[in-house]
């Protein structure tokens, strides 16, 4: 299961992407509009920043803004910059780390279903995210208009 710090991670870095590229995003606004805990995003961003997602200033004027193009950063990326490799199980990831893996029928399963849930995750793009919101938004808007 995608754990919440990931989930609020991708939340996060949609919302910076969302905003203005000339504005930095201030933490405690994004936690808000998000709905993202303040002191749980505030462990976020530094993972985020030293990944080389997020570029982040302090101060009176600091805030946090992205660190590539929207269309750079993958979801695989953000999820493992909080979480580390995503792994289905232990094995999935490096099969002769099991002792069980020379005669285990699922093995072949998960490492399947990991390596097509990395390449999905790895393939999606922030700038993906933005695309499919503002298509969301215009049919909504198209039906109540």
């Amino acid at each position: 299961m995608l754990s919440r710090r990931a989930d609020y991670g991708v939340r996060a870095m949609l919302d910076v992407a969302l905003q203005s590229s000339e504005n930095r995003s201030i933490v405690a606004e994004i936690a808000e509009r998000q709905r993202i805990p303040a002191h749980f995003l505030a462990k976020i961003v530094p993972k985020l920043a030293r990944a080389g997602l997020l570029r982040t200033w302090l101060g009176a004027s600091g805030g946090v803004a992205l660190g590539m193009p929207a269309d750079q950063i993958s979801l695989l990326q953000i999820i493992e910059a909080i979480d580390g490799p995503l792994m289905l199980n232990l094995c999935s990831l490096d099969p002769r780390g099991c002792e069980c893996n020379a005669d285990c029928p699922a093995l072949d399963v998960w490492c399947r279903a990991q390596a097509q849930l990395n390449q999905t995750l790895a393939q999606t793009r922030l700038g993906d995210l933005i695309t499919r919101r503002q298509k969301a938004a215009s049919r909504s808007k198209a039906r109540k208009g």
